[in-house]
């Protein structure tokens, strides 16, 4: 759990000076992706089993053809290193949406990874992660589905 809360701690304040293209070399228009070999449902599943370990400890929060959304609520201790803990309000929830496409190979897997500062407000204050080392650890998680 405190490597966890390190990890997050670490990307918030990596994500404080974001720049285009970012130090993970991934952004909103350039989202990690894999081409895996398994069809939708196989690699739905298998992304499933993925993300819901106990070591990463996501639950799915929706499930659509083709769309997988994971959420997780941080511990309220993780904003006392967080950057942006002015911005936060109350428990901050990491999210990972997952997108499922056929191609001739199989299936394109692509991943979105953001951080709602503000979950219970009416403005969530959604704070994209991938341009920080997140990006890069999502792109990791997605090769298991190689």
């Amino acid at each position: 759990m405190r490597k966890t809360i390190l990890a997050i701690a670490a990307a918030l304040s990596l994500s404080a000076c974001q720049t285009a293209g970012g130090p993970s070399g991934f952004s909103s228009d350039n989202k990690p992706s894999v081409v895996t070999s398994l069809s939708v449902p196989a690699a739905q599943t298998a992304a499933k089993a993925i993300f819901t370990r106990p070591t990463l400890a996501f639950r799915v929060t929706s499930e659509q053809p083709g769309r997988l959304l994971f959420s997780k609520t941080l511990p309220a201790d993780v904003n006392d290193n967080n950057p942006l803990k002015d911005r936060t309000k109350g428990r901050p929830v990491s999210q990972i949406e997952l997108v499922f496409q056929p191609v001739e190979a199989g299936t394109r897997v692509s991943g979105d990874n953001w951080i709602l500062l503000n979950p219970a407000g009416a403005n969530k204050d959604k704070f994209n992660l991938l341009e920080t080392p997140d990006g890069r650890r999502l792109q990791n998680k997605l090769n298991e589905l190689k």
